[in-house]
């Protein structure tokens, strides 16, 4: 996968091998891609707070789940 080919979605560099780095050889087409400013903002903002829902939402289910069990003597 080149940069060129308009796939952005892998945005860590290519790993190489330990060899090749001993030999101070450089990742191939290393791409690291810096943030688009446009949607930093709201990336910051989405990812922690979907996070946190996720979070919360295990936290009922395991609630109900030890709610169940102490109902069925499990």
């Amino acid at each position: 996968m080149k940069h060129s080919d308009g796939n952005t979605s892998d945005k860590v560099p290519r790993p190489i091998s330990s060899e090749q780095a001993q030999r101070g050889e450089a990742a191939p087409d290393p791409v690291l891609e810096t943030p688009d400013a446009d949607t930093e903002v709201v990336d910051k903002v989405i990812t922690p707070t979907s996070i946190k829902e996720q979070e919360e939402l295990t936290h009922k289910i395991k609630e109900r789940l030890a709610e169940v069990e102490s109902k069925t003597g499990k």
